[in-house]
């Protein structure tokens, strides 16, 4: 007879969720049921469906003897690649077995890292994370706050906490449920400050050899005297490459490591303690958000239901009904992470303030901004508020107004970026904690101000500080190069942008679920942001052009069908903005700007939309414009990648783009280290440097793209780095906006990975740009259709030390070291290639303009005649203009004229009414 055999199927691993021995045994329990759910789902909770299973308690099935280890770090602290070679080092040098599992966000850095160790003398089967752990590593003191850090600690385990704190300090520090986890567990209690160690050695934020070195004494996994030779050895290995300084401040870190322990008595009356709430540091942004805009309410009640949760390490709990179909998420949700992660943050001291904002502008993060506020409103500032800001300085509208420069404390990176920056230095960095509790409420309050931004004019550094940045809390590293361009192009094309951004370093700190850092103004108005593959970048953005072209044009018809239409009906003054919108676009007028930097036709469809509305019930094709009101405004379509993405593997899309001569616009975010996929060699990299697939130093130069790309003759080319030449940066953008054609700026990115201080990022761009390594210039071929000189060298004559840059970045340092004769047979050839192109472009910025400078001259011979002098003033921020002055009065005398040459800052304008002829520069 045939037996009946029952067949059930069900799905593990929905939402890269683990498969646990509980998970097992929840699937063999269904079976066992009368009536078993012939299909089911295991490891989520499913309350849409209902096909999710019931999953009982953690089950341990490891061999005895096992060891487990759990280590919470930061980000780029270091615990990560220790704790990989501390598996290597048990693993090859003692009978154990070992087993390592890294969990991790999508952050830069900053972030999360959880470590998952596992040792013992019989294989380990165990393909999931740690659950019960032995030993506790929490390497970040903020996390105790922030998390349920006890939650996996077994009874008798031990937790070692780094922090400032003294042992007295724990009642106060610790919230209540982890003190009660504790003296419940029975836990043995440790604490080292590991970060004061580490600044004593010279290894600045990172612990990471430290805190193994603590590991290897508290955890007996293996004798202390043998580990600890084994770790130093390790180091040898790890760091070599970056010098023998760099091994030594290792290896003393880790000798004093053993004396910082300190073992911690636990209560026993902590057993009884009620468990409380933990951190509410967002929970306390979010009060009052969810009866906002709609759009701010989106992104309030998406925080509070998803972002947060995921935040406090919870996300992989929550059930299926909280997410919404498809996938969709608001933006500017990274305001309510709040993490808080920054050793030393800066304070201000407004006396001090010449209210330049560079500091607002070089800041990675948005965390660093000015304020503008009136009387009323500083009157009802808080008292501390009050007492720091300033009468704003400028004239014109300014002077209406009070001035502040106020710091984000809990969303600052400690990045030192501003302190470096402040030409007063009116900056300075304190400790996390007490700047947190001064400034929380300020940066509040500072929140609840007004964007005054339209009053101001954005085409200068100061004026383009007071539009509201639309990058805010990036996941980016502390002093990223690349998000200060990226932020100042949000701030000077925000609420008309569109941006088709290449998968890469941009794409992960401008999206990293559940934490969005682009965001939106109080109209709802924000950067439009779609992330696509990493090798077809150039053609997703160029195919978002060609679509808005197609939807314009169609507007273009339906307006031209609307005022032929004598049976519509509109007021003159509908009718005339019309027939203005129509003339511009039959004539393909450019977007020009408005003298505050606005956008004509965006200001034409602010005007456009109150009236459309109003009238569009008079006619069905005033309501089909109305319907594409939208598209009366011109957007402004930014492709945007790094430099792995437009020199390599997309390049051939990007060449197809700038060839069109379609009005798009493509910002490299050049770091040369294909950063975000490893940083192997690529045409990026420049002759000297060592990458992966080029230890030993790559051989051939860097592709020249913006070369490339003026080779066409139709194409908008500059090359800027903000942290040299800000306006230099400023005007670029708006350039390159507004050219009517396919324009490709590259900005010069300073990246951890080039091997040097992030905190040194702008002296170090400046020597870069000093030595021609990376020089600044601007190419506008519309200046050419006037007989102009289209190209424009921004930066000054060269003048820097390359081979002092290439010893100071490690890429080219560590081929120094390994091989002295090799390297500088590299840098040789580097230094060749930078002197021919900076003679390139000498030649290209001089050879149209003395053509101009003896027309120029030719045209004085009545002032030649009467013997008047010839008065030369310029104006230069670069040294540019100055050194094109005094070329020009060279010019002058050799002809036989007067002349004489002065910076505007030193003319006496009472003789101006004396000069008979003034040349401005």
């Amino acid at each position: 007879a045939r037996h009946e055999v029952i067949c059930v199927g069900g799905r593990y691993g929905l939402g890269s969720k683990e498969f646990t021995p509980n998970m097992v045994v929840a699937c063999f329990q269904n079976l066992f049921q009368e009536t078993p759910r012939p299909r089911f789902t295991v490891g989520i909770t499913d309350d849409v469906t209902h096909l999710s299973l019931p999953v009982g308690d953690w089950l341990d099935v490891l061999p005895k003897g096992t060891t487990e280890c759990m280590f919470y770090g930061l980000g780029s602290d270091g615990t990560v690649g220790a704790n990989k070679s501390a598996v290597k080092l048990i693993a090859l040098n003692t009978d154990l077995y070992a087993q390592a599992y890294f969990e991790y966000d999508a952050k830069k850095s900053g972030g999360v890292t959880i470590s998952h160790l596992r040792f013992g003398p019989r294989p380990i089967r165990a393909p999931y994370n740690v659950r019960s752990t032995d030993y506790l590593a929490i390497h970040k003191e903020s996390y105790v706050q922030q998390y349920d850090m006890t939650r996996y600690l077994k009874p008798g385990g031990v937790c070692v906490i780094n922090c400032t704190w003294s042992e007295q300090e724990l009642a106060d520090r610790l919230p209540a449920r982890m003190r009660r986890d504790l003296a419940q567990r029975r836990a043995r209690v440790y604490i080292i400050d590991a970060t004061k160690i580490a600044v004593q050695a010279g290894l600045g934020k990172r612990i990471n050899m430290i805190m193994q070195s603590v590991f290897f004494k508290l955890s007996g996994v293996m004798p202390y005297e043998a580990a600890l030779e084994l770790l130093k050895g390790s180091i040898k290995k790890m760091y070599g490459k970056k010098g023998d300084k760099v091994v030594q401040m290792n290896i003393d870190g880790v000798n004093a490591s053993l004396a910082g322990i300190v073992e911690c008595q636990v209560p026993s009356a902590w057993a009884d303690l009620e468990a409380d709430d933990g951190d509410t540091s967002a929970a306390s942004v979010l009060q009052g958000e969810e009866a906002g805009t709609s759009a701010s309410a989106a992104a309030a009640a998406f925080a509070r239901k998803i972002q947060q949760p995921c935040n406090n390490l919870d996300g992989n709990d929550l059930p299926v009904s909280t997410f919404q179909a498809g996938g969709g998420v608001p933006l500017g949700t990274s305001q309510y992470e709040k993490r808080g992660i920054a050793i030393n943050v800066p304070r201000v001291d407004m006396d001090r303030c010449t209210q330049c904002n560079k500091c607002s502008l070089i800041c990675p993060h948005a965390a660093v901004r000015p304020f503008l506020l009136s009387q009323q409103e500083l009157d009802a500032a808080p008292a501390a508020f009050r007492e720091g800001s300033r009468a704003a300085i400028g004239g014109g509208v300014l002077d209406n107004y009070h001035y502040r420069v106020q710091v984000a404390p809990l969303d600052c990176t400690g990045c030192e970026l501003c302190v470096r920056i402040c030409p007063a230095d009116a900056l300075k960095l304190e400790g996390a904690a007490q700047v947190v509790e001064a400034e929380r409420g300020n940066w509040d309050y500072a929140l609840t101000l007004p964007d005054r931004g339209d009053e101001i004019d954005k085409t200068t550094i100061k004026g383009s500080q007071f539009q509201k940045p639309y990058l805010e809390f990036s996941g980016a590293c502390e002093g990223c190069g690349e998000t200060p361009h990226v932020k100042l192009m949000t701030q000077l094309f925000g609420e008309r942008l569109v941006i088709a951004n290449a998968t890469g370093c941009s794409s992960i700190w401008g999206a990293s679920n559940p934490s969005f850092p682009y965001t939106v103004n109080a109209k709802g108005e924000g950067p439009a942001w779609a992330n696509s593959l990493f090798e077809d970048n150039a053609e997703f953005g160029f195919g978002m052009r060609r679509a808005f072209q197609q939807r314009r044009d169609y507007l273009t018809s339906q307006v031209e069908d609307a005022l032929q239409d004598k049976g519509v009906m509109m007021s003159d003054k509908l009718r005339r903005l019309l027939q203005q919108f129509l003339v511009m676009r039959k004539e393909n007028q450019h977007d020009l700007l408005l003298p505050r930097g606005r956008s004509i036709y965006h200001q034409m469809m602010e005007r456009l939309e109150p009236l459309l509305q109003e009238e569009r019930s008079g006619h069905a094709k005033l309501q089909m414009l109305y319907d594409l009101r939208d598209m009366f405004g011109r957007i402004s379509f930014w492709i945007v990648g790094g430099d792995g993405w437009a020199y390599d593997i997309g390049y051939g899309g990007l060449d197809h783009v700038i060839a069109s001569e379609e009005h798009v616009k493509i910002l490299v975010l050049d770091t040369e280290m294909y950063s975000n996929t490893g940083g192997q060699a690529s045409k990026a990299t420049p002759a000297g440097a060592m990458a992966k697939f080029a230890e030993s130093g790559k051989r051939t130069a860097k592709k020249d793209l913006c070369r490339l790309a003026m080779t066409y003759k139709t194409v908008y080319v500059a090359s800027i780095c903000m942290h040299v030449n800000p306006q230099q940066a400023v005007r670029a953008m708006l350039e390159a906006d507004a050219y009517p054609g396919p324009s490709v700026i590259v900005a010069y990115s300073p990246c951890i990975s080039q091997g040097f201080p992030m905190a040194e990022s702008i002296q170090h761009c400046q020597m870069a740009v000093d030595s021609g390594y990376w020089p600044l210039f601007r190419y506008n071929p519309e200046l050419a259709a006037n007989g102009n000189n289209p190209f424009q060298l921004d930066s000054r004559k060269v003048k820097g030390d390359l081979f002092k840059l290439l010893a100071q970045e490690n890429r080219f340092a560590s081929v120094m070291r390994r091989d002295p004769k090799h390297a500088q047979e590299l840098d040789e050839k580097l230094k060749l290639s930078v002197t021919e192109k900076n003679q390139l472009l000498q030649v290209l910025s001089k050879e149209d303009l003395q053509g101009q400078f003896h027309k120029l001259v030719e045209g004085l011979s009545d002032a030649s005649g009467a013997g008047d002098s010839i008065t030369i003033l310029y104006g230069s921020e670069t040294g540019n203009a100055e050194e094109q002055a005094k070329n020009l009065l060279q010019d002058i005398h050799a002809r036989g004229l007067k002349g004489q040459v002065s910076a505007l800052d030193d003319f006496e304008f009472e003789d101006l009414p004396s000069q008979k002829v003034l040349i401005l520069v």
